[in-house]
């Protein structure tokens, strides 16, 4: 799970000289607190059902809970529920290019007596909208919070699989393309650290549905820290409306104990979904993603 605190003890002289409301600090703090107990797990392998090939980094989670994970890059999961989930609750198993597909946990239940579990998935057709680019009079912008500051942080651990943490964009023109997105590493524990960038439309003031036609996926090596910039050019990504950019936690190694420490601002707002099937909730922090523009 995501979660947001200060790594450095001058952040919190720098919050009291802004005259910060105790109960919004508290709320900061507060938001790295977790408890979890596990009852049942599930494991299972997820493959495409036209050549039995794995899909890698497929998002398994129950609906609305707080409660999932992503296969690894062999198709291969593990998911552990917590308390509070039971029979009748929707389990979903989704990945961009597929049709998703949902099992009431009470029925996966009963099939995991029978042993593994083996999700096929049929892929989707989609169309693309052609896009007209003019190049010759290209305007080039910065949106977000590119900050590289130390002061404050937003954290990941390696019970954050499947968790998401991204920003708004307000997009004013049409056809506008998104060529790289940059955010600031503080602090890796981690060996190798695998993000997949999702774009979703805004919809009523909420993230909606994805929008990219294929996985977005970077990794992270060698505890590296400083900026990182992922190119994304190669993917065409033109946008009309609002849209959320975000990064997805999708795998970590060695995956049994590390952290990881995002820059963030004192303004602006996030919107995190704690697991892969689960609803948004927005923050006022801003995670420090930057994206940079054309139009």
């Amino acid at each position: 799970m995501a979660h947001l605190y200060f790594i450095n003890p001058q952040a919190i002289t720098k919050y009291q000289s802004l005259k910060m409301k105790p109960s919004l600090l508290l709320s900061i703090l507060l938001f790295n607190s977790v408890a979890v107990l596990a009852q049942t797990s599930f494991k299972g392998r997820v493959t495409d059902a036209e050549n039995n090939r794995p899909i890698p980094y497929v998002s398994i989670g129950i609906i609305n809970k707080a409660d999932g994970t992503v296969s690894n890059i062999e198709g291969e999961f593990k998911l552990d529920l917590i308390a509070g989930v039971n029979d009748s609750d929707t389990l979903r198993i989704s990945s961009i290019g597929y049709q998703s597909r949902v099992f009431l946990v009470g029925e996966l239940t009963r099939k995991f007596k029978e042993g593994a579990l083996n999700v096929a998935l049929l892929k989707t057709v989609t169309e693309l909208k052609p896009v007209a680019v003019n190049a010759k009079h290209a305007t080039v912008k910065i949106l977000g919070y590119p900050t590289t500051s130390k002061l404050l942080g937003v954290g990941f651990g390696t019970n954050s699989i499947g968790s998401q943490g991204g920003i708004k964009l307000a997009v004013k023109q049409q056809n506008t393309n998104i060529e790289s997105l940059s955010f600031f590493i503080i602090q890796n524990s981690f060996e190798s650290l695998t993000f997949r960038v999702n774009v979703y439309q805004m919809t009523d003031g909420r993230p909606g549905d994805n929008i990219l036609t294929g996985n977005v996926i970077f990794k992270v090596e060698g505890k590296q820290t400083g900026k990182i910039t992922v190119d994304l050019t190669p993917y065409d990504i033109y946008v009309d409306k609002d849209v959320l950019i975000a990064l997805e936690w999708i795998e970590a190694k060695p995956a049994a104990s590390g952290t990881l420490d995002v820059a963030a601002v004192v303004f602006g707002s996030t919107y995190f979904r704690q697991a892969s099937q689960y609803y948004w909730k927005k923050k006022g922090t801003g995670l420090g993603l930057s994206v940079k523009i054309n139009y």
